[in-house]
C-alpha cells in the first residue's frame, strides 16, 4: 500500500499523470507479480503483520481469485505515463491495480449492510517506487466513482483489510474510512477487518485518466 505522503516524495508527481485500464485475462501474471512485489516488501519492512507472507489460501487458490477478477473484468492496471516505453511492449510495465465489484462477501457483511449498495475494493496495490506520490488514496477515489458508473446508487467505498495489519487501518482511517468491524469468515478468511468511506467527488486536476481503447483479450 502507498502510506508514505512525505512532502518530498510527492513533489515527484509527474505533470503527465497516470493511465488506467482493465487488464486483460492473460495478464494473470502481472496481476501476481505486482502482489509478490507488494508482499516482498511487507515480509521485509512491516514484520507486525502476516498479510502476504504466503497466497492464500494457496497458491492455486490464489490465481483462481485473482482470474476471476480478470475474466469478470473487475481488476484494472495503472500505468505512468512519465515512465520511459518499450515501443514493442507499451504495456509491459504497470505501477498498481485494483479489483473492485459491486457485491459484498456474504460473511464480511451483513445482509443489512448490503443492501446498501456500494463498491467493494480488493487487491490494491501500488509498486514502491511510486509509493510516497499518493497514488493509494487516488486510485481507491477513482475505483469508487467508476463502480458508481455502473451502479449510480452506490455512494460508498468499501473494503476488507487484513486483520492484523494495525498500521494499514490507521491509513484507511486517515483517508476517512470508518472502521464497521472485524468478522470471521467459515473459511478462516485472514481479511476480516471491514472500513467504508463515501464515494469522493471527481478532483479538479484528476491525475488519473482511463484508457477505453485497449481490448480485452479472452
Amino acid at each position: 500500500m502507498d502510506t508514505d505522503t512525505g512532502i518530498r516524495q510527492r513533489r515527484r508527481v509527474p505533470p503527465s499523470g497516470y493511465r488506467i485500464r482493465l487488464a486483460r485475462t492473460d495478464e494473470l501474471g502481472v496481476v501476481l507479480g505486482l502482489i509478490d512485489g507488494a508482499a516482498e516488501w511487507l515480509r521485509a519492512e512491516k514484520p507486525a503483520t502476516r498479510q502476504w507472507n504466503r497466497p492464500w489460501p494457496h497458491p492455486d487458490g490464489r490465481s483462481k481469485r485473482v482470474y476471476d477478477g480478470l475474466l469478470n473484468a473487475e481488476t484494472w492496471l495503472l500505468f505512468d505515463d512519465a515512465a520511459p516505453l518499450d515501443s514493442n511492449r507499451p504495456d509491459s510495465n504497470p505501477i498498481g491495480t485494483v479489483t473492485f465489484r459491486l457485491t459484498g462477501h456474504e460473511e464480511l457483511w451483513t445482509a443489512r449492510e448490503r443492501r446498501v449498495d456500494a463498491v467493494y475494493l480488493h487487491r490494491l496495490v501500488i509498486e514502491r517506487g511510486h509509493a510516497g506520490l499518493g497514488l493509494g488514496a487516488e486510485l481507491i477515489d477513482w475505483a469508487g466513482r467508476k463502480g458508481r458508473s455502473a451502479l449510480p446508487s452506490a455512494n460508498l467505498i468499501r473494503i476488507d483489510v487484513w486483520s492484523d495489519n494495525a498500521e494499514l487501518h490507521g491509513y484507511y482511517k486517515e483517508r476517512g474510512f470508518q472502521h464497521i468491524a472485524t468478522r470471521t469468515t467459515s473459511d478462516r478468511s485472514p481479511s476480516g477487518a471491514v472500513f467504508e468511506k463515501p464515494i469522493a467527488p471527481e478532483p479538479a486536476v484528476p491525475r488519473i485518466h482511463e484508457d477505453t481503447a485497449v481490448r480485452r483479450t479472452r
